[in-house]
């Protein structure tokens, strides 16, 4: 008889299918060629945090993009001995953080906790190069996602905090200087 689970190699081909099918969905894949993100799905990983462990701490060093496939996060910084919160996250659609690490090294300019227990997918500059090498004819293009999304996060972030301003901080009239 034969047993019901399905072999680790099955399983291993599922979860490759189900991770490329979820980076085709990702703008920042779109119009990519299928080469491009089948290696990008290959080299991906799945992590796991339980709710309220620390995913990434601000100061430390990036190495990785994230995308969140179930759970939520908070994103937020510490200024002046206080926590700022900037952003809750869900695996509802599209969500991401980190983009930035795929193309430079610099420290993290913010932190991110499981908000629930959380899993992600996480591509690392190292492979993000890799492929890149592979196929350089794309890198240009990709580049170029990666900075309008995180221009398109910027924005976000900046409205939420503008949201959040307290009556002190508006400005009523245009100063002349």
């Amino acid at each position: 008889m034969h047993s019901p689970e399905q072999s680790p190699d099955l399983n291993t081909m599922n979860q490759l299918t189900d991770t490329q099918e979820f980076l085709n969905r990702c703008g920042i894949f779109s119009g990519a060629p299928a080469g491009v993100v089948s290696l990008f799905a290959y080299l991906a990983k799945r992590e796991k945090y339980k709710k309220g462990q620390m995913i990434l701490t601000e100061g430390n060093r990036c190495d990785r993009f994230f995308f969140i496939l179930s759970g939520k996060v908070e994103i937020f910084q510490n200024h002046a001995g206080r926590r700022f919160h900037m952003q809750l996250l869900s695996g509802d659609g599209i969500n991401y953080f980190g983009e930035l690490a795929l193309l430079a090294e610099f420290d993290w300019f913010f932190s991110v906790r499981a908000w629930r227990d959380t899993e992600l997918l996480s591509i690392s500059r190292e492979a993000f190069s890799k492929v890149m090498e592979r196929y350089p004819e794309s890198y240009q293009s990709m580049v170029q996602k990666i900075i309008n999304l995180r221009i398109h996060r910027f924005v976000d972030q900046q409205k939420h905090m503008m949201k959040h301003l307290s009556p002190e901080a508006w400005q009523e009239e245009l100063c002349d200087e």
